[in-house]
């Protein structure tokens, strides 16, 4: 019994002393705009605490005036208690805001952040090609085109997968080679497709940053009889086109911009 009252009590210091409501006021969360961006936490001395994205910041930021010991890790009840302000940038999509979030992350690395913060090491890709087979083989020896970041084996993925498809356009899914359809393909793959020298030009030179002929190519696909059919294809080869994006705003040199301040 003694225990249940221990915990009682400590429940409700957390609730008097930490709300971000009472140390923010509740006009700041009524302003947040319900828009894609970055959010980022600093201590009272303005020390950089933690980064994060939304594609809802109001919704996202305020959702950590809700934090509580019974359903929140000590680290997330930790960081609450040290926040005193709170900025946010932002984005026009989404997409943009991960994208930001990421890069910010591997800049700064805040304290209360975890993922995100380290580099993973580089991918390189060896295409070769037969008459009639593509072998894509995924080292982290340079070898290929490279060196790719970290996600470049989920890109391989979609690539593999639609050029599959522009192929074969009337294969049912368990035609398919085994593995392609995991979150993160062998690294290792032979796909049977016709015209294969040509394919794996294509896939050459989007690896090396010349997206268009691959791009073009995935447009003519077909994307499938059912709506599921269609929004599935329709995300893969979205994700091979905001790479693309990626890659030629780096080579382009575009700076993203700095932390608010």
């Amino acid at each position: 019994m003694e225990a249940l009252r221990t915990s009682s009590k400590q429940l409700k210091l957390f609730h008097l002393e930490n709300p971000l409501s009472v140390r923010l006021g509740s006009e700041f969360f009524r302003s947040l705009p319900s828009v894609p961006g970055v959010y980022f936490f600093y201590g009272q001395t303005g020390e950089l605490l933690y980064i994060g994205q939304s594609a809802d910041l109001k919704a996202r930021i305020g959702s950590y005036r809700h934090v509580a010991p019974e359903k929140n890790p000590k680290r997330t009840l930790r960081l609450v208690h040290r926040i005193a302000r709170i900025e946010w940038k932002e984005c026009d999509t989404a997409a943009d805001a991960i994208e930001l979030e990421a890069k910010l992350l591997l800049e700064h690395r805040p304290p209360f952040n975890r993922a995100g913060v380290w580099q993973g090491d580089p991918w390189w890709l060896k295409i070769e090609a037969s008459s009639d087979k593509v072998l894509l083989e995924l080292t982290r020896e340079p070898a290929g085109t490279g060196p790719h970041p970290s996600a470049f084996r989920y890109v391989v993925g979609s690539m593999a997968r639609c050029l599959y498809r522009v192929s074969w356009p009337h294969a049912s899914l368990s035609a398919y080679p085994h593995g392609l359809f995991n979150a993160s393909v062998p690294l290792v793959l032979s796909l049977s497709l016709p015209d294969a020298p040509a394919v794996a030009e294509k896939l050459t030179t989007y690896a090396e940053g010349l997206h268009e002929p691959l791009m073009s190519k995935l447009e003519e696909m077909p994307l499938g009889a059912t709506v599921a059919e269609q929004d599935y294809w329709q995300e893969e080869v979205e994700r091979l086109r905001k790479y693309a994006a990626k890659i030629r705003k780096h080579a382009e040199g575009k700076l993203i911009s700095p932390l608010p301040h």
